[in-house]
């Protein structure tokens, strides 16, 4: 939702570029390098989506006709459009994680299934856990227990940089847990588009022709990665600002009669509520809200709706966000 800043325009429109199918716009180079830096890893690649750099890492890191083992919830089943399923002949084996997080044990003895497991995948923060962060100490046991089954890890930690500014533990940390990781800009970051994917340079290799393959091949994409590389650069430090907004706007909503919500599970900034009898009241919620000038979304369950504090989002737009809901939940009602 979040709209380029006025310095990350200005960045944008002085990009030097070139042609990034030659691997020769500077400015993707400099993004690429300085991201695999911050995440630890030996090489990145620079993707137009996250779904991209998801569905990447998976190509790279299995076969077809392999099973990923997965929290039922992941974004990986719920947003990717069935790329991982239908275009790369992938199959998903669940498990239901704590808020999306999985046991070191379940992943040491995985339930059965018709295919062989190729990956685990992770999910840093979780979405559909309302922003759960996976502890440092839990994610490694989780990789240790793929290890030892002889599975790789992919990490998709679109808001990594969430779960690094809540903790104070630097993004390598959690990345290296993970064979591959992918990282949005434009989540948190509020760059316009764009993600990565990390890995070792092999790997990295290889996802530059799977990148081809989806139609993710770019020109002079250097104009688009100007804005990543300012939001790299200068967004992560103000996260924590966002955290402190989505905590007082969990508190204020756990107070308004008819809404459920245990505002001790907001670790980041994804707030998760629920209307009481919510399955008819949700759309008039909805439309409500959209009137007051608030955009929240349905989130898959009986009334529940979600809403995500950004770099758009000062104090004076938390206050009528929780107006909104006041009046919203009221209209719903009726």
């Amino acid at each position: 939702m979040t709209r380029p800043t006025a310095a990350m325009r200005r960045a944008m429109a002085d990009a030097e570029v070139g042609d990034d199918v030659f691997e020769d716009d500077p400015t993707v180079r400099l993004l690429e390098e300085e991201t695999a830096a911050i995440l630890g890893k030996e090489a990145a690649l620079f993707v137009p989506s996250g779904c991209m750099g998801n569905e990447t890492a998976v190509a790279v890191s299995t076969r077809r006709g392999d099973a990923i083992l997965l929290d039922r919830d992941s974004h990986l089943v719920y947003h990717e459009s069935a790329a991982v399923t239908e275009l790369l002949g992938r199959r998903y084996r669940f498990l239901d994680g704590d808020r999306g997080r999985l046991a070191p044990e379940q992943v040491a003895h995985p339930p059965a299934g018709p295919e062989p497991l190729g990956l685990v995948s992770l999910e840093q923060t979780h979405n559909w856990g309302n922003g759960a962060i996976y502890p440092l100490p839990r994610l490694r046991a989780v990789r240790d227990s793929a290890r030892a089954i002889g599975l790789p890890v992919h990490l998709d930690g679109a808001r990594l940089w969430n779960a690094s500014a809540a903790t104070g533990i630097a993004p390598a940390e959690y990345a290296a847990c993970a064979d591959t990781v992918m990282v949005c800009y434009s989540k948190a970051l509020g760059a316009p588009i764009g993600s990565a994917v990390a890995g070792t340079a092999a790997m990295i290799r290889e996802a530059r022709e799977v990148r081809s393959m989806f139609g993710g091949a770019m020109r002079q994409v250097g104009i688009i990665a100007a804005g990543a590389l300012y939001a790299l650069r200068h967004h992560r430090d103000r996260l924590p600002e966002d955290h402190i907004r989505a905590r007082r706007l969990a508190a204020a909503i756990a107070g308004i009669p008819g809404v459920r919500l245990d505002p001790a599970q907001v670790e980041s900034n994804i707030v998760i509520a629920e209307l009481e009898d919510g399955v008819a009241r949700l759309p008039r919620f909805l439309q409500s809200m959209e009137a007051e000038g608030v955009r929240v979304v349905d989130f898959g369950g009986p009334g529940r709706f979600r809403a995500v504090t950004h770099l758009d989002v000062d104090d004076a737009g938390i206050e009528r966000t929780i107006a909104a809901i006041r009046v919203s939940v009221q209209a719903a009602a009726r």
